[in-house]
Order: structure tokens, then sequence, then C-alpha cells
């Protein structure tokens, strides 16, 4: 029944947003003079770290709605905009809408990325790898904040 499928829907945005609204409000404090910070000579760029999450995660949102892997070879075009915040907020955008419809049918469809990550996977365990991708990098980006001066952090996840 279509009740079920929304509240399922939305439990899943609300996970993600939980989660990603947290990461727009630490690139918030991110000033354009600090794009090119870096913890480590190894590090990625705060800019790069921003960038890397919120494309990685519409990159498997992608995944997950299409079936199949050409969302990993065929790299989204980098969107024109230059301020972090705005960028994120439109990845942020795209993300969601797909999310917001994906079926339990393609939640369960296995998918073939034996070429990237050498086995199949359900559009869930996709998923899920995902928020942990999210989650992840999210930790690094409050080590960057905190390093550029800022003290006045937010909690993990954003309460609902």
């Amino acid at each position: 029944n279509g009740g079920f499928h929304m509240t399922a829907q939305n439990q899943l945005v609300s996970h993600f947003l939980s989660h990603r609204n947290v990461t727009i409000e630490l690139a918030e404090k991110i000033s354009r003079e600090h794009y090119d910070y870096k913890p480590a000579e190894t590090s990625m760029s705060a800019q790069e770290l921003v960038k890397h999450m919120v494309y990685s995660f519409l990159m498997f949102a992608n995944v997950i709605n299409d079936g199949n892997a050409s969302a990993i070879q065929n790299k989204p075009k980098e969107e024109a905009e230059t301020d972090l915040v705005k960028l994120a907020e439109t990845c942020t955008e795209k993300t969601t809408n797909i999310l917001s419809q994906l079926t339990e049918e393609q939640l369960n469809r296995e998918i073939d990325l034996t070429a990237s990550f050498g086995r199949k996977v359900t559009g869930a365990a996709l998923l899920q790898l995902a928020m942990e991708h999210e989650i992840h990098h999210k930790g690094n980006l409050f080590v960057y904040v905190r390093e550029m001066g800022h003290t006045e952090l937010p909690f993990y996840q954003q309460k609902s």
C-alpha cells in the first residue's frame, strides 16, 4: 500500500537530512579563504572534502535509482557553483528528490558493482554505505572546522 511507502521514504529522507543538514551547517562556517585548508599534506582540502561528500551521495542515490553502475562511470557534471554552501544545497535537493521516490523494489534490487566495489549489492545496502560514507567524512569535517578556530559547533546529528 502507498501509505507504507511514503512513511518508509520519509524516513529515508529524514535520516539523510539529519546528517546532511549538519554537513551544510559545518560548510557554512568555512569562509572562502579557508577553502584550500588541509589538516595534513595528504588530506583533501576543505572544499574538496565537502564536494566529495555531496557528489558521492548523489552518485550513490543515482546508482540505486538506475539499478546499475552507470552513474559511477559517468560522474555527474560538476556544478558551476563555486559557493560551497550553495553547491551543497543544490546536491542535497537533487539527492532528496531521488531518495523520496525510491521504491521497495529499488531498495531490494541487486546492483552489479563488481567493477567498482568487487561485488553485487542491494539498493538498501548501498544506501547504508552512502550514509556511513557521509557520517565518516562529516566527522573529518568537524576537525577541519575546529582547526579553523570555530568553537560553536553543531551536534553530530540533527534531532528531529
